[in-house]
């Protein structure tokens, strides 16, 4: 009995062999990029819209029967281009007319001065008395003021005869036709008779708001934000759909007071616009470029974690992987701005975070010295 007691102590019993330790998870491969702080430009956008450069109505100033339209409604004219013609006739009968008078003024005007000459010899004979050499001098200057009067008339009838042809005072195209040849126009209610507008340059009109140039103006103050000189600001220019136009616009008007019914001031900027891409009306995006941010820290937006109203990163600490809060400034260009929670020669993860857990090993695909954009 003995025997076979000892011989079931030496052997193993069945099913307590020693438990195996779990085997080491391999490192997780990962794809980072080193904080590198830079100067980026943080260009502003704004809902604007475009407008005419110059836009001017076509009116009568004189009354009477229109007899040419020499355009179409919408086309393209250029400076000096003759667009109605009102019918001349009568004008030119008063020009003629106005001639008549002033060469009739400029007779009695030389009546006049012979009287005086002839006077001035009398009274020096003792021919004739002062008053009457006076009353022929009166005559003199009364015709002269006739002789004016009849010049006005003749320049005012030249005038009018000018006002009947209407042409565009400058290039760009006209709008659509407000009366019909054989209408009679005038220089009152009847008086218009289409417009000009200049297309190229073009006009694009936007507001700031009261609180956006005061947060400016503070970061600037902090260094936060670097700014040019208002004249060097320039505004690009993009369709609703995200089309940006090739020409940047210049600043050409800044509110100097605030609407206190909107709280904003309006900024116009003027751009080239040869093709006329930008029509008047048009609403378009307005982007204001030459705020810059120095010493930046940007990361791409694959790279951040967002939660609720949380926001962070992973960054690789003595080959494992940190969970690390910021906090997130604007959106520019596909990268999330860091505004707090990352500093220069920081490792951040930008590719496998979705397999990360804090404190997970991690090993660095290649190099990982590459700048974050």
């Amino acid at each position: 009995m003995h025997r076979i007691l000892r011989l079931l102590a030496v052997l193993p019993l069945a099913g307590c062999a020693p438990e195996l330790a779990p085997p080491t998870p391999a490192p997780l491969v990962v794809v980072t990029q080193l904080v590198t702080p830079r100067t980026v430009e943080m260009p502003v956008k704004f809902v604007a819209q475009a407008r005419a450069n110059r836009r001017v109505e076509i009116r009568s100033r004189v009354a009477g029967a229109l007899v040419k339209q020499e355009y179409t409604g919408g086309q393209r004219v250029a400076a000096g281009q003759l667009l109605h013609e009102i019918d001349r006739r009568p004008f030119e009968a008063n020009v003629q007319s106005a001639k008549a008078q002033l060469e009739q003024a400029r007779a009695k005007q030389g009546d006049a001065e012979l009287a005086v000459q002839r006077k001035t010899t009398l009274v020096a004979s003792d021919a004739a008395s002062q008053k009457e050499l006076d009353d022929a001098r009166s005559a003199l200057r009364s015709a002269e003021a006739q002789v004016q009067i009849a010049q006005a008339g003749l320049q005012r009838a030249e005038l009018d005869l000018e006002y009947t042809r209407l042409t565009a005072p400058f290039a760009g195209r006209v709008g659509r036709e407000q009366r019909d040849v054989g209408a009679l126009v005038d220089a009152g209610s009847n008086s218009l008779l289409t417009f000009v507008q200049e297309t190229d340059p073009i006009l694009v009109t936007f507001r700031v708001s009261e609180n956006q140039v005061i947060g400016w103006r503070r970061s600037v103050e902090k260094g936060v934000l670097a700014m040019t000189t208002p004249d060097e600001l320039r505004v690009a220019v993009e369709t609703l759909g995200g089309e940006r136009f090739p020409a940047l616009g210049e600043l050409s008007f800044r509110a100097i007071e605030i609407d206190p019914a909107t709280g904003t001031g309006e900024i116009q900027a003027r751009l080239a616009n040869p093709d006329e891409k930008l029509v008047p009306g048009q609403f378009v995006h307005a982007v204001l470029l030459g705020l810059t941010r120095p010493a930046c820290i940007t990361v791409p937006q694959r790279a951040v974690l967002v939660t609720g109203t949380s926001a962070s990163v992973y960054v690789v600490q003595g080959g494992t992987a940190q969970a690390r809060a910021v906090e997130l400034g604007e959106w520019l260009d596909g990268d999330w701005v860091i505004d707090a929670g990352l500093a220069a020669g920081d490792e951040v993860i930008v590719d496998g975070i979705q397999r990360i857990r804090p404190g997970a090993k991690v090993t660095v695909a290649g190099p990982s010295a590459a700048k974050a954009n």
